[in-house]
């Protein structure tokens, strides 16, 4: 449900409500620095640990890129 509304966040950033935005692309950075956390102290490296990568690098673009506007 967090990452839906995340998204939800991004989308409605994008529609013209720029604080929610920022918000939510705070929101999912902190949301997949602690999956990545998680996927750390449990040892696992597998493919999921990848994909949290990939998906806070999106994160931190689109806050970047918010910002940058």
């Amino acid at each position: 449900m967090l990452k839906v509304a995340g998204a939800a966040g991004l989308l409605l950033g994008l529609a013209g409500v720029p604080l929610v935005g920022t918000a939510a692309a705070i929101g999912l950075i902190l949301y997949f620095v602690c999956a990545l956390y998680t996927h750390i102290r449990a040892h696992d490296y597998s493919v999921q640990f990848g994909l949290a990568g990939g998906f806070l690098a999106l994160a931190v673009t689109a806050l970047a890129l918010d910002l940058a506007t």
